[in-house]
């Protein structure tokens, strides 16, 4: 349901910032310094942890890890309704090399009418150079049928470093080129776009029955820049069977279409089952 709600009057906070720097902060520098200060923030975090003991966090040799969610939620944005949401992840770990496989799905209806439809499938295979250091390739598919594209399709490589890796704490970070071609709506044409991307991730077992997680990733090319960022804490209920409360923020600087807005916020709970 990748569907979207522009940010309620901003206007009050740029005028703050810009009386702080002297002059009006454009949009795009608004986007950039929210990257910029989220990856800051988990940087800074770890900076307190970072005289922890460091452990061995990656996943057994040759075992699948994986959990699937199913919940509901609440948007607001290009559409405002109720949604069910199914979100699956997997992994896989082969000597030095891990794979991440997810697959998500979001469908929502208002009085018999399809008002937010959203598919995500995507792979991501990690190489470790050493303990911190790793390589990687990925490929996604996006399927949104409210975000004024048909379909996007990216793929690419990148680089990556486990800043903190402890018993309880991880913060790793990667960065790197890729490719995509999404397919536009109206006028109905492909739009092909070399981009940068960064993402930030951080994980912190709070106790044996909750974690809390921040998901960030910047994409940046010449047409626009799309930030997705997932905040979720999960607490165990029973067994296998935990419960999670996250909230979706994802914001386009150029979405096609005059009726398409640039930000989404999407708060989800929902049932995890982990195997």
């Amino acid at each position: 349901m990748g569907n979207n709600t522009q940010v309620e009057s901003p206007s009050a906070n740029l005028r703050c910032c810009a009386a702080v720097v002297g002059k009006p902060m454009e949009p795009k520098d608004m986007t950039f310094r929210f990257g910029l200060t989220a990856i800051a923030l988990l940087m800074v975090s770890a900076s307190f942890v970072g005289l922890a003991h460091a452990a061995d966090t990656k996943i057994p040799a040759g075992k699948w890890v994986a959990e699937v969610a199913a919940g509901g939620s609440l948007s607001t944005g290009n559409t405002r309704r109720n949604a069910l949401d199914f979100d699956g992840k997997a992994k896989y770990r082969l000597g030095r090399v891990e794979d991440r496989y997810k697959l998500k799905a979001e469908l929502g209806r208002d009085k018999g009418v399809t008002t937010s439809q959203r598919w995500v499938a995507g792979t991501e295979t990690n190489i470790d150079i050493s303990n911190e250091l790793y390589a990687l390739g990925f490929a996604n598919y996006e399927d949104n049928k409210f975000s004024g594209f048909l379909s996007e399709i990216e793929g690419g490589l990148g680089v990556g470093y486990r800043i903190l890796q402890t018993s309880t704490m991880l913060l790793s970070i990667n960065a790197g080129p890729g490719y995509r071609v999404s397919r536009l709506k109206r006028p109905l044409r492909d739009e092909k776009e070399i981009f940068a991307r960064g993402t930030a991730l951080f994980e912190y077992q709070i106790s044996d029955n909750a974690k809390l997680s921040n998901d960030l990733s910047v994409r940046w090319d010449s047409e626009r820049t799309k930030i997705e960022n997932t905040f979720a804490v999960t607490s165990k209920i029973i067994g296998s069977l935990s419960g999670r409360a996250s909230l979706d923020a994802r914001y386009n600087t150029n979405p096609p279409g005059a009726l398409v807005k640039k930000t989404d916020t999407i708060t989800k709970v929902a049932l995890v089952y982990s195997f």
